[in-house]
Parts: C-alpha cells; structure tokens; sequence
C-alpha cells in the first residue's frame, strides 16, 4: 500500500487529480454489503462528489495544458535548437567553433572590399581563368568589379600567373569542345596578398570543374578541399580571417541551401583540425541579399540550425 502510495505521488499533478477525482465521485456513489455485494446509490456525501468533478475537470484541463505547452516548446525547439549556442546581434547570427567566430550576414560580398586584415575569399573554377571575373552577376565578378575597377583583365591575367607560380605546371585538357585549357584542379586554393596594389588580400579557391560535353559543375567535396588548403596558406602569412560567399551556388549548379551547409561544414572543419599556428579567428559567410527589400539565398531557418549543429558538434 506504502509502495503505491509513493509510485502514485510521483506522477504528474494531473494524473493525481483524475485519480483522486474517480475516487471521490465513486465512493459516495458505492455501497458494499456484508457479502462483499457492489450496489450504487444516489451519492450520500454531495460535497464529496462535487469535489470530486472539479478534480476531474481540472485533472482535464491540466492535461490540455501540458500537452499545448509541449507542443510549444518543441516547435521552438526545431525553429531554435541551441538559442544558448547561437547569438543574434543587429540581425546577423553567429557562433563560436573552436575559438573561431563563424558569422553569418546577409548583403553583397564586395561590401568587404577594403575591410583591413579580412582576407576575401572568392570561387573560380579549375583553370583559375575564370570568365565569371568579368560577370557582375557572379560573387567573384562583383568583387572585381568593385575592388578592381578597370583592371578585370589585369586581375584574370594575375589569376592565370600566381597559380602557377604556386601551384606548379597544370595538365592540358578539353575545357569545351572548341578549347582547351590548363587545369589545376579542382579544391585547390591561391592566396594573393597584394594583388594589383591592393592592400586586401583575396584567395581564389576553384569550386568548379568543366570540361567537354559535361559543362560547369561544383561538388561539396571541392569545397573541403579547398578550405584545408586555404587554412594553409593563410597559416604562412599570419592571416586569420576571411570572408567568403556561400561557395558553389549559382554558377556552381548546387542548390543555395545546400551550397550554404557545405560551406559552412567546411569552415567548421578546417576551424576545428586545421593545421598551422595561426588558426581561424573569425569566418564571415555572406549571404547574398540583393538589398533590403528582396529574399536572402537561404533561409535563415537553415543558417540557425546548421549554426547550432557547427557549434555543439565534438
């Protein structure tokens, strides 16, 4: 009896009320013979029975509570999963991944021309030549176009001679069906500190392949590769913090969201095991927004989760 008792006062408050409710509208209802024979009966105690109901009635009201308010908090839960993990300042989230503050912001890459000690990371494709320098529509076009106005063919030409200078000979292969071009690989990163007299470094990582009868194409892959050669190069010269577009969208042929989660998972990564005594700081994502009025690339329901999950993951 002692045991039931103890097992009954650990349930929850509304379960104890339904309980005590049965009971208290039963027991003024039953009456029981000397020969152990059951009988109901009009209730002989009212005030016990009518305590009864209201027990009932709250033990019901109780339970619809419970049951919204876990709703609730679920919903939140999926809609924020680690608010303690991820912060919000002027609209823009962030989180620490092993000592690196990863921010996510919304607008235009080229706003981070000029920013001192921000190394820009911008993507190219295989044969570093890329024709997107010349598109203002791409992310590596309009920061050209920005940071070097009148020079996007001095910049291209830069492009072509540091890879390989720092990458060493490409291999000939067909680009398209009329071309053929040098290629370096796909993954492969070229930092270059003082391109054209500016005093912002910029790395070109080459996101894209392409070749003959099977056009542009990224992969997420490329774009691990690229960032642990990146973390490397910026290890040699002291640097610590980038800025970068969401890699492989657009031109790339991947879907934003999904380009968003790669790119982050790379940074999260090379943050994480990158080698080197001067490890990431700070890594700002930019994700395209034309101006205030239009829709960001990617949801930010996606960049609070992925957030979340980059910054508890061991």
């Amino acid at each position: 009896m002692i045991d039931a008792l103890k097992a009954l006062l650990k349930q929850p408050y509304w379960v104890i009320a339904l309980i005590l409710g049965v009971l208290l509208v039963s027991l003024p209802c039953v009456a029981i013979d000397k020969d152990n024979h059951w009988a109901t009966h009009p209730p002989n105690v009212p005030l016990l029975a009518a305590v009864g109901i209201g027990l009932l009635v709250l033990s019901a009201a109780a339970f619809v509570f419970t049951f919204l308010m876990n709703q609730r908090s679920d919903a939140k839960s999926v809609a924020d999963p680690t608010p303690s993990q991820v912060k919000e300042s002027n609209g823009n989230l962030s989180a620490r991944v092993a000592g690196c503050e990863v921010r996510v912001v919304e607008g235009r890459l080229e706003d981070y021309a000029g920013v001192g000690g921000t190394v820009v990371v911008l993507p190219c494709n295989e044969y570093f030549d890329d024709r997107c320098a010349g598109d203002p529509r791409s992310a590596l076009g309009a920061y050209v176009e920005r940071a070097f106005d009148g020079q996007v063919d001095g910049f291209i030409s830069l492009m072509k001679d540091e890879c390989k200078k720092k990458l060493g000979p490409g291999r000939m292969q067909q680009k398209t069906r009329e071309e053929s071009a040098e290629s370096f690989g796909a993954g492969r990163c070229v930092l270059l500190l003082r391109p054209l007299g500016r005093s912002s470094p910029v790395a070109l990582l080459s996101t894209t392949t392409q070749s003959a009868g099977e056009g542009l194409a990224a992969r997420i892959s490329y774009l691990f590769d690229g960032m642990r050669e990146l973390v490397a190069c910026l290890a040699d010269e002291r640097l610590n913090e980038v800025a970068l577009p969401v890699l492989a969208a657009g031109h790339g042929g991947i879907d934003a969201q999904l380009a968003f989660v790669g790119t982050l998972l790379a940074v999260a990564e090379a943050a994480r095991f990158g080698k080197g005594g001067q490890p990431l700081k700070v890594a700002t994502i930019v994700i395209f927004r034309k101006d205030a009025n239009s829709t960001p690339e990617v949801d930010r329901a996606v960049v609070r989760r992925a957030l979340a999950l980059v910054s508890t993951a061991v």
